[in-house]
């Protein structure tokens, strides 16, 4: 009698469970949804190239190849696990919108929206992926910090044990750090763990450093964000296209410049020493879109902008940003170290191979970091950072808030807005301003919590988008804290 009541609750609980799930609508979008979850939830890779084949339209595609696009969304099924549907947002015979969570350690979650043909619903013309903050509910049992802190330890050292991740993270309130560890390998051959003062190559987040520069610029009265370029630079080699841009669009990505890295780049990468010779790479092509139309994320602009920094305070970029940014805010660490000098602690990136074996990314990198990004630091250092910013040390009050304020949305839903250099991020009534930065063998982000004194740093020499999605994660959740009052 026992076994057969244990069977039927085993059955009904079964039943409940599967009537909970939540599946794609039975229109267009939502069979298409349903075939492309399938492929990338079972990491097939030939599945997910001949989705991209057979079902984007050109137009869809973009300028990215069927390989391209089916390489991409592999590294991605690398960090999320895969997808789970959470639910059907909006949906018509022709548009779907949908959110899903990703399966990782830290799950973020997306705003997944699909259209597709109407001549040929079998064909995909839009498909948009945006990060969406977590709901309130999610976040409605906020652990205090100490068991917060347990919890996060957990999860980061998981990662590790299975090879995800290597790096260190750490957390600070009021300028002061109260959680920080490192996990995995800083040298993965020689076995040399990663420790609190290793240094991690940031991608990205160098951009925060050369927008402080060019604030500061602007501070002394030597150019103003208004200028255009030609203004700026009147020797730039493309005057047409000078022009029309102005040194607010190129912080804001929406001068229309296009991007740096590409077969031309890794082509010449080796004799590229100097911001001057990146200019090549994109200085003779036609704009992407007419300028302040639109954001696109434009390493060229921030190249554009390292040289505007050289001309205007008579240094190189790097003894600039030493003297004005690193030294001011007691940053020992951070730097743009050139090839083949080692900084002293400083990580080997890996990557994934297609076989998935971690490789070192070495010939990936550039000669040296740039105002775009590539330069080293620790967490150390960024706390630095984030202190003296916060501290208003580096530039007043007033020009702060204008650099750190959000100016153009990146996608259309997304809860983060652009700056000058900087993301300010408002999920849940949260502000956190800062930046993230990755590229294979790299990730790294750093979040302040503007408003309640709190700031998150993770670093990893892994691949993307692990240390950013745990960055937000752990800023998502934090215990709320009292406002912090404006210097």
């Amino acid at each position: 009698m026992k076994r057969a009541v244990v069977v039927l609750l085993l059955l009904i609980a079964n039943i409940l469970f599967a009537s909970s799930r939540v599946t794609p609508p039975d229109t267009a979008p939502g069979k298409l949804l349903q075939e492309w979850l399938a492929a990338y939830n079972a990491a097939d890779a030939a599945a997910l190239r001949q989705f991209a084949e057979q079902r984007y339209t050109l137009e869809a595609r973009g300028e990215r190849s069927a390989e391209e696009i089916a390489e991409a969304q592999m590294q991605g099924r690398q960090t999320t696990g895969g997808l789970d549907l959470v639910r059907v947002e909006s949906s018509s015979p022709v548009e779907l919108a949908v959110i899903v969570r990703a399966k990782s350690a830290f799950p973020r979650m997306n705003r997944l929206s699909l259209k597709v043909s109407e001549a040929d619903p079998s064909l995909l013309v839009e498909r948009k992926s945006v990060v969406v903050p977590p709901s309130s509910e999610e976040l409605d049992n906020r652990k205090a910090p100490a068991e917060f802190a347990k919890e996060i330890d957990a999860k980061f050292g998981g990662l590790a044990q299975k090879d995800e991740f290597s790096g260190a993270a750490l957390i600070a309130r009021d300028g002061q750090t109260i959680w920080q560890q490192a996990y995995g390998f800083q040298d993965r051959e020689k076995q040399v763990p990663a420790n609190l003062e290793t240094r991690f190559r940031l991608g990205s987040m160098n951009k925060m450093f050369t927008s402080v520069a060019i604030a500061q610029l602007v501070e002394a009265g030597k150019l103003k964000f208004k200028d255009t370029l030609r203004t700026a630079l009147p020797d730039y080699p493309n005057k047409e296209i000078a022009q029309q841009i102005t040194i607010e669009q190129l912080l804001t990505h929406t001068s229309g410049l296009g991007d740096i890295f590409g077969p031309g780049f890794f082509e010449k990468k080796d004799s590229i020493r100097e911001h001057k010779d990146y200019l090549p790479l994109f200085v003779d092509k036609p704009l992407q879109f007419e300028p302040g139309a639109r954001f696109s994320y434009s390493n060229a602009g921030f190249i554009v902008l390292g040289l505007v920094i050289e001309k205007f305070s008579g240094q190189s970029y790097y003894e600039y940003v030493k003297q004005h940014i690193f030294d001011p805010a007691g940053m020992t660490a951070t730097g743009s170290t050139p090839l083949p000098e080692e900084a002293e602690n400083l990580a080997i990136g890996y990557t994934r191979e297609r076989s998935g074996k971690a490789a070192p990314n070495t010939t990936s990198l550039p000669w040296r970091g740039m105002a775009a990004g590539g330069g080293e630091s620790n967490v150390g250092d960024l706390l630095r950072f984030a202190n003296a910013l916060r501290g208003y040390k580096f530039l007043s009050r007033e020009t702060t808030e204008l650099i750190t304020s959000g100016k153009v949305g990146d996608q259309p839903g997304n809860s983060s807005k652009y700056a000058y250099g900087f993301a300010d991020r408002n999920a849940n009534g949260r502000r956190t301003v800062g930046h993230s930065g990755g590229a294979p063998g790299m990730n790294g982000s750093l979040n302040i919590l503007w408003d309640e004194g709190y700031t998150v740093i993770v670093l990893a020499n892994v691949d993307p988008t692990v240390a950013q999605d745990a960055a937000e994660f752990i800023a998502d959740r934090l215990p709320a804290a009292a406002r912090v009052a404006r210097q």
